[in-house]
């Protein structure tokens, strides 16, 4: 099976030491976000785990410890976040360069066709316009290209909780004519510096612009790296093509606080940065009384698809 480190959260960022504990212990448990009383003991042993897949603003936590994973034998992919925004945007994330050196580390250890650049989200508001994004994407196109062949963008999604941003004009709908504009510039750059570029969960078609639409943690890349996986059976957003993985994240116990983000409520709350330890089996909280908790291992494993987000 394939694991996901993690969608929910940043774990190598914030929560590299719990990581490492629950692979050398060979287990973690994972509430599950929807059912709060099921807790799954998901097992990350070599025999059950194909790849993990560690999803991240920062990477640098995990470099000390990658000679340690790949002595148990692991997989690993990295797909990193690395975008032109400030603090007002992305207010705990580090200086990006010191990020991209960390990248470069890492593909010195695991191989560049294992590292994957997100450009994601694309954002346009009153400052931050289409030529911005031209000067930026090339200057982090230049970086990028020591460590990796591949970016992934997409553009961000205005939902619920982010419509009061809409309203105070930090955030704001990308058009379909902007949309066109950024993939045809984007695309031209890339090129130039060797780098495939895909469009991950978008309603349009860029494939006029070189640009194919793929998945994150898309079955091509598996191939390619001979990973077995198994297809969604359930997509985690619309127009999602990421082969299933297991997330063994926990919303809201992110740092960053980037205004953005599906994951959480924009910010690192106390209370529940008091509840989580390296030596807790679960990222956070404890098991309850009232819990039930059920093993997840090897691939075909019945409820799977609760994990998948």
């Amino acid at each position: 099976m394939i694991i996901c480190a993690s969608r929910r959260t940043d774990i190598p960022a914030f929560h590299s030491g719990w990581m490492m504990n629950r692979l050398r212990a060979g287990y973690a448990l994972v509430r599950n976000p929807v059912s709060r009383t099921t807790v799954h003991r998901v097992d990350l042993t070599r025999r059950n785990v194909d790849c993990i897949i560690f999803m991240t603003k920062d990477p640098r936590p995990m470099v000390p410890h990658m000679r340690e994973v790949s002595s148990m034998g692991h997989m690993t992919v990295f797909q990193v976040t690395i975008t032109p925004y400030g603090k007002d945007i992305e207010p705990g994330v580090p200086f990006k360069a010191d990020i991209s050196d960390a990248c470069e580390e890492i593909a010195g250890r695991i191989g560049r066709d294992r590292m994957v650049w997100r450009y994601d989200p694309v954002i346009l508001n009153s400052r931050i316009s289409m030529e911005y994004h031209r000067r930026k994407f090339d200057m982090m196109c230049r970086e990028a290209s020591r460590w990796t062949d591949r970016c992934v963008f997409s553009f961000v999604d205005i939902y619920g909780k982010l419509l009061r941003l809409e309203e105070e004009g930090v955030l704001r709908r990308v058009s379909v004519a902007e949309m066109d504009a950024f993939a045809e510039m984007a695309s031209r750059t890339a090129e130039e510096y060797g780098i495939t570029l895909s469009c991950c969960c978008g309603a349009r078609d860029f494939t006029r612009f070189g640009i194919e639409p793929r998945g994150c943690v898309d079955r091509e890349m598996m191939r390619s790296l001979d990973i077995p996986y198994e297809t969604q059976s359930v997509p985690v957003r619309d127009g999602c093509r990421c082969v299933k993985s297991i997330d063994i994240g926990e919303y809201d116990t992110c740092g960053h606080g980037c205004v953005y983000c599906y994951a959480g409520r924009g910010g690192s709350d106390p209370s529940r940065r008091r509840l989580y330890s390296d030596d807790t089996e679960l990222l956070w909280g404890a098991v309850m009384p009232r819990d039930r908790i059920v093993d997840l291992k090897g691939r075909g494993t019945g409820r799977v698809d609760d994990y998948i987000g």
